[in-house]
């Protein structure tokens, strides 16, 4: 390869010195893979400009203190990603087009929301349709976890829909059901004690233990969920008196447990004198028509559910169903992680459970969801069979990956997933498994496009584009 102009040289060694070595000294992972990024950043930034041109391969590798080979390999993938091109004759060259082309934007399918455009048009009805005088002062005014007996006695006969049976007074409003889950933890788990949890959980669920500085043991699953004497077997070997469970659509796996399932874990919990913190976040748009564990166990259970997974993501309103022994404990928690309760979201809650826009907004998300999981199938294999509307899908990793590799080689093509680990109480027996967050994308062409990168990593199906609904 010719050897650059003095002050060409000069020039790019300046900028690699005061750009590029700290990212590929400092940086985590494989040094070549460290390299391409600081290639990237340096275009995205415009320091690097199209046109430019490299030093040797010999000057990098002196430069960055790596060998030829790794060198070797970092020009390779920068190539392949369409960052640089290779001129015959005349050295290695910052491609035109800044990359764009053949590096598309990153679609992020790794957070679990709902999409807004489904529902838009309800939602902006809603709020304009609320008094002016009644914004102000729900807005602004301080509002009670215990609220008004009308938005208890809405929030009762809306959760008794989904079979979870309740009296308005056991009825406390959280801002969402992350907050009723922290609060649970603050009120029947002490620091450095034990909760029984599935071994692939919601991510939040370790978040608030570490938090609380509570250990969280895994019982066994299986596709339709916790298996109930390995709850019992856990319950005994860790002398824990709590039990963490999510009844449907499992986050991430998908499992929902049978009626009998979870007779059995309320009959096991009743046994061992241990609490249940139900998740019933994802009830509402999956709309099972299978008796809750708190309708079963309604003693011993603080049942959680809300809007965020079935409205809006960010409709902060949920509803805990709280037992009598547990009611002042269960607030004084909530208090103490927020003092206001979300007055505007219960008021706007009770404007549309009355004219009818929460039953819209459930209609249209489910048959979204349902028509996402259904393009997800037909594109993707090793898809988990479901009954029930979701927004997120379990997919199996190809034969002969792990999920990290997968996730890894996903993300190179563009689409961020979630593989097992991010939701593993232990790193012993993870699936090879990854999760989808089907509603993170605005609309489905967005999601297709996801998806036939995510099928293209190891040569998957592509779209059949006349039998998608």
């Amino acid at each position: 390869m010719p050897h650059l102009r003095s002050n060409d040289r000069e020039g790019m060694i300046r900028l690699m010195r005061k750009k590029w070595i700290p990212s590929v000294r400092e940086g985590g992972g494989p040094k070549y893979i460290a390299l391409v990024e600081a290639l990237e950043a340096g275009v995205a930034s415009g320091e690097l400009q199209a046109g430019e041109r490299l030093p040797s391969q010999r000057e990098l590798g002196n430069m960055f203190g790596v060998t030829i080979a790794t060198v070797t390999k970092a020009i390779s993938e920068a190539a392949r990603r369409g960052i640089i091109e290779a001129r015959v004759g005349s050295g290695t060259f910052i491609r035109n087009g800044r990359m764009h082309s053949a590096q598309p934007e990153t679609i992020d399918l790794s957070i679990n929301t709902l999409p807004a455009a489904p529902v838009a048009d309800i939602l902006d009805r809603a709020v304009t349709g609320l008094p002016p005088e009644r914004l102000s002062h729900d807005l602004f005014s301080y509002a009670s976890y215990a609220g008004p007996l009308r938005h208890r006695s809405l929030g009762a006969a809306w959760i008794a829909q989904f079979g979870t049976r309740v009296e308005p007074d056991n009825i406390l409003l959280t801002n969402g059901v992350h907050q009723g889950l922290l609060a649970a933890f603050g009120t029947v788990l002490a620091a450095g004690e034990t909760a029984i949890c599935e071994p692939l959980t919601y991510t939040g669920v370790r978040r608030i233990a570490d938090f609380r500085g509570v250990r969280l043991a895994g019982a066994e699953s299986d596709e339709h969920g916790l298996i109930p004497d390995s709850v019992e077997r856990e319950l005994r070997r860790t002398g824990a008196k709590v039990l963490v469970v999510t009844t449907v659509m499992q986050n991430p796996t998908t499992a929902t447990l049978s009626a009998e399932r979870r007779q059995a874990l309320a009959e096991i919990c009743r046994r061992n004198d241990a609490w249940i913190i139900e998740d019933g976040v994802n009830i509402p748009l999956a709309n099972d028509g299978i008796a809750s564990i708190a309708s079963m166990a309604p003693d011993r259970t603080i049942h959680l559910t809300g809007l965020s997974k079935c409205v809006a993501s960010g409709f902060r309103l949920g509803y805990a169903a709280v037992p009598d022994r547990l009611l002042g404990a269960f607030h004084d928690a909530l208090v103490s992680t927020q003092w206001i309760a979300p007055g505007f979201y219960a008021e706007l809650a009770a404007a549309m459970f009355t004219n009818g826009m929460i039953e819209q907004c459930l209609a249209r998300h489910r048959a979204e969801a349902r028509a996402r999981v259904e393009l997800t199938r037909r594109m993707l294999d090793g898809v988990r069979e479901t009954r029930f509307a979701s927004y997120h899908a379990w997919v199996s990793a190809p034969a002969g990956w792990s999920g990290e590799d997968f996730c890894t080689h996903a993300l190179r093509a563009g689409v961020r997933v979630s593989p097992a680990s991010h939701f593993a109480i232990s790193r012993t027996g993870l699936p090879a498994a990854y999760r989808i967050s089907l509603g993170a994308c605005p609309d489905r062409g967005v999601l297709e496009d996801a998806l036939r990168r995510l099928a293209g990593v190891t040569g998957g199906r592509t779209a059949i584009h006349d039998t998608v609904i």
